[in-house]
């Protein structure tokens, strides 16, 4: 009875020091990605930024319609920065649903600003 007793405390050491560097990995994985989306995000910025700036030359028309979008797209960027913030204080659990919506939220906004720069372009 003794000896199961061992074998068994030795199986729950093992089992919880497998656990302990699996959440170790996902540390380091969250920290990674949350640099690369903040990164992300601040290049979005100056990217907005030039292109604010660079709208002054559009014509009137376009200029209006310049701006709606615009309106658009700060709001997927406000979007993206709250998931990102979620997300640096999601526990394992929730960790790969945050990811996800966070994921989606910089999706979102690198359309739309594709398509504010496609449209600009023409113009």
């Amino acid at each position: 009875m003794r000896q199961l007793w061992i074998v068994v405390t030795l199986i729950c050491f093992i089992f919880s020091g497998s656990l302990m560097v699996f959440g170790a990995e996902q540390k380091v994985e969250k920290e990674t990605y949350q640099q690369e989306t903040e990164k992300m995000l601040n290049v979005f910025e100056q990217k907005i930024t030039e292109m604010k700036d660079k709208a002054s030359e559009l014509k009137m028309e376009s200029k209006e319609k310049f701006d709606q979008e615009m309106m658009v797209l700060r709001k997927k960027k406000e979007a993206a920065d709250k998931k990102l913030e979620k997300l640096k204080s999601a526990t394992a659990e929730s960790w790969d649903k945050m990811k996800a919506e966070t994921d989606s939220a910089m999706n979102d906004l690198r359309r739309q600003y594709d398509d504010m720069m496609t449209r600009f372009r023409k113009e």
